[in-house]
């Protein structure tokens, strides 16, 4: 198996067709044929079904067009990297994080840099954490900074813990449940709430508690994953709602102050998820030091 019988493959696992590929390829359809034919024989496998006009492929075959794009994608790092050492540019560092990150350590982080290293490049995208990983596995990001997984057993990914908070539930300052003594859970079970999405792990946790208590999970009046967008409502409504007590003591979250309850407290670590057997660039790894400098910083502090 070579790199161009990979290219070939990759481009008849994106289209599903034959004719389509050998078209995107430049190659006729007979010789794409014959090179996947030589392909499935050198693997001793199948990794395509013919349906119709077009083909379906097999569970092998969609694994090995998943490691075919993770090489395509290391390959254009590998010489953009390279081509970037050349001309004095150290490359380009793919960032998936957390909103929380988005605005606290991760600004930090790259402002330092792009202080020192003027000509690295950055692309930094939030979304919910199992897409985020899901592209991290692809190689399309180089590491996600954010919430690390209640299970860090995976044989892919790499986990480096930054820092460890508390989540609580939170209100603006006069919130009329703050009046209330010997609050029970039914008592927040009865108010609305504005929550991150449902694939959010803090999100989950708040559903269980509920749940294992015999109430349902919170309905959310409002949904989102801005920081901002969430402090802003809590303050000029009389919802819930989560966050850490590092935010908390934060000037953003002015006006928001925490509503306890001890069901209702979550310990949340965070950190750096890379994937275990990728060597990581220059620009990475800048990118982790500084993480785990302003980190510690924050800790002591």
């Amino acid at each position: 198996m070579d790199h161009r019988q990979l290219q070939l493959f990759r481009a008849v696992a994106d289209r599903l067709n034959l004719s389509q590929a050998a078209e995107a390829m430049n190659i006729t359809q007979p010789g794409l044929s014959k090179s996947m034919h030589r392909l499935q024989r050198t693997l001793a496998v199948r990794l395509y079904h013919r349906r119709g006009r077009g083909i379906e492929l097999t569970e092998a075959g969609r694994v090995l067009a998943r490691h075919a794009r993770l090489v395509e994608t290391q390959l254009a790092d590998a010489q953009a990297e390279v081509v970037g050492i050349a001309d004095g540019k150290w490359g380009h560092a793919r960032i998936g994080a957390g909103p929380s990150w988005l605005s606290r350590h991760l600004p930090a982080t790259v402002s330092r840099i792009m202080g020192r290293h003027p000509n690295i490049r950055f692309t930094v995208d939030t979304a919910f954490p199992d897409e985020l990983i899901g592209r991290l596995r692809l190689g399309e990001l180089d590491v996600v900074v954010g919430a690390l997984p209640d299970n860090r057993i995976d044989p892919d990914l790499r986990f480096l813990r930054l820092t460890s908070d508390v989540i609580r539930v939170v209100a603006r300052r006069d919130h009329p449940l703050l009046r209330k003594r010997n609050r029970t859970l039914a008592d927040y079970a009865a108010q609305r709430w504005v929550l991150p999405g449902p694939q959010e792990l803090v999100r989950q946790r708040l559903a269980r508690a509920f749940m294992q208590a015999g109430f349902p999970e919170p309905t959310p009046a409002v949904e989102a994953d801005s920081l901002s967008l969430i402090l802003a409502a809590l303050r000029m409504t009389d919802c819930l709602g989560l966050t850490t007590t590092q935010i908390l003591a934060e000037r953003e979250a002015h006006g928001v102050v925490a509503v306890d309850h001890e069901a209702l407290r979550f310990r949340r670590e965070a950190g750096i998820i890379s994937r275990r057997h990728a060597d990581l660039s220059p620009s990475i790894r800048l990118v982790i030091a500084e993480l785990r400098q302003i980190a510690a910083k924050h800790r002591t502090n």
